[in-house]
């Protein structure tokens, strides 16, 4: 499985208007190392405190944003103004192998994986690889793709 450095940056926590969530931007300089130029999905700390898991998005040919929740201001302790610590780890797009176990021994699977959009995709290939144990993840994969 592939590694990717992890991307850190101090910035202040943004927000364009109360009904909008807030977002910390990252410039694309930062970005460039892991040869990204889509939604990435992506593993957060912020202030060293683990965050649900994100998407970094392209914004401007000189900046991307991930999203911080009402969730993460509660448990991190800021609000929107405040300058935090943001780490980033790029999460493998190597699908797991009960997955691709699936995809290989049914048709139906494929055509059904292939019909779903890249964000679908990231959604289900997260669900699956969140199970504990090998025969979990088959199951979920199964579940999903197989009649």
């Amino acid at each position: 499985m592939q590694q990717y450095d992890a991307i850190e940056i101090t910035g202040k926590v943004a927000r364009k208007q109360p009904d909008l969530p807030r977002f910390l931007v990252v410039p694309a300089t930062l970005v460039a190392s892991w040869g990204v130029d889509a939604t990435t999905t992506v593993d957060a700390m912020i202030n060293g405190i683990a965050v649900a898991r994100r998407t970094l998005k392209p914004w401007t040919p000189r900046a991307w944003f991930v999203t911080i929740t009402q969730e993460d201001c509660r448990s991190v302790g800021i609000d929107t103004g405040a300058r935090v610590r943001l780490t980033l780890r790029r999460v493998s797009e190597t699908l797991p192998e009960e997955l691709s176990a699936v995809l290989r021994d049914h048709a139906e699977a494929r055509e059904r994986w292939q019909g779903l959009t890249r964000s679908q995709q990231r959604m289900l290939q997260d669900a699956i690889t969140a199970a504990k144990q090998s025969s979990t993840r088959r199951r979920r994969a199964e579940r999903a793709l197989v009649g």
